[in-house]
């Protein structure tokens, strides 16, 4: 059996101001969100949730990765048929 190791604080040496600093650094690095109200039905959500659960994240986050990489999707298939349209064919 391993022996448990020592937990050791890594912000043991820092200062009150500079714990604060710190803080404040990483939530002003974090990319910024809007609350939204979304309805949807009920045996949705329940699907919703069943995935998030098998990918073992909260099903709130699970939506917003799908709801950007459909929009990724969206936007590189816009892309392309701009293109086609630009260069004069059409498909």
């Amino acid at each position: 059996m391993k022996a448990a190791r020592k937990w050791v604080d890594p912000f043991d040496e820092m200062s009150d101001e500079e714990f604060d600093a710190h803080v404040d650094a990483l939530f002003a690095a974090r990319p910024g969100s809007v609350a939204v109200s979304l309805r949807v039905a009920p045996d949705l959500l329940g699907r919703v949730k069943r995935q998030a659960a098998r990918a073992g994240v909260p099903y709130q986050t699970f939506m917003k990765s799908i709801l950007e990489a459909a929009v990724s999707r969206l936007e590189r298939r816009g892309e392309s048929r701009g293109a086609v349209r630009r260069s004069g064919r059409h498909g």
